[in-house]
């Protein structure tokens, strides 16, 4: 009981002010991204026991900086920056003496850049396009997450990849599901403005996709053997606990809407 009190004083707290940065967008919103993107980045080289040199996490959360400055100013010319960085980081990797472990280490720099700056970014692409569709989908998220959640702990009985995720459950995955489909409908309501297949794919994406990131998640750490990448967060873990799902919904939400808008 105490660690659900605790759990719901953070949420109340966090919820809103995200939510507010979601609305407002701009510059507050840019930093607050690049800051949670850095924190992946210290999370997983914490995860990883520091496997590249401390210069070269540095290195990269230097760009992330930019480029979610180079996403808050418009700059058209990202993939050449983003070409820039990892070539930059590939030739980082000649600091490194041995042979052994070149792979997993240029993997690594590949996809840390990946999470901490495109995943991050796009919550400021699809805000956007509007704050109501910035708000929507991170409210998506978080009500699929926990119907997926009470779904699976009141009546989960099937395991659904129990190797790495032992907790989750197919009828908590299917609950994550008709939790999507019904907040569609409701945001539907409020705003009769959204266009109907992003609203609509964007709710399977918060169902599917969404849940597919959570269990992407746990299967790193279950090879670490840690339940949660970092203590930040009183009884939620770290900040790639409570966004593993959203980083994967923003960026599926953003190609939809680029796709249809």
């Amino acid at each position: 009981m105490i660690k659900f009190i605790k759990r719901s004083i953070v949420v109340i707290i966090i919820g809103p002010l995200v939510l507010a940065f979601l609305w407002f967008g701009g510059l507050p919103l840019s930093i607050l991204c690049a800051l949670i993107g850095i924190a992946l980045i210290l999370e997983f080289a914490m995860l990883t026991d520091r496997k590249l040199f401390w210069w070269q996490y540095a290195l990269m959360c230097f760009a992330v900086v930019i480029w979610h400055y180079i996403i808050y100013t418009g700059n058209t010319h990202r993939l050449e920056f983003l070409l820039g960085i990892f070539i930059v980081l590939f030739s980082t990797e000649l600091a490194h003496k041995k042979n052994q472990g070149t792979v997993e280490r240029v993997g690594q720099m590949i996809f840390l850049i990946v999470i901490s700056a495109l995943l991050t970014s796009t919550a400021q692409l699809v805000r956007a396009y509007s704050p109501q569709w910035a708000v929507y989908t991170a409210i998506l998220v978080w009500i699929v997450d926990t119907a997926a959640y009470w779904g699976g702990s009141l009546i989960g009985k099937r395991k659904l990849a129990e190797k790495f995720s032992p907790m989750k459950t197919v009828e908590g995955f299917i609950c994550g599901i008709v939790a999507a489909v019904i907040t569609a409908f409701i945001a539907k309501l409020i705003y009769p403005s959204f266009e109907v297949l992003p609203l609509w794919f964007t709710a399977a994406a918060a169902g599917i996709v969404g849940q597919l990131g959570d269990l992407f998640e746990s299967k790193i750490k279950r090879e670490f053997g840690v339940k949660d990448s970092s203590k930040l967060i009183p009884e939620h873990g770290g900040i790639w606990d409570r966004t593993d799902s959203i980083l994967w919904v923003y960026a599926v939400a953003w190609i939809i809407l680029r796709l249809w808008l």
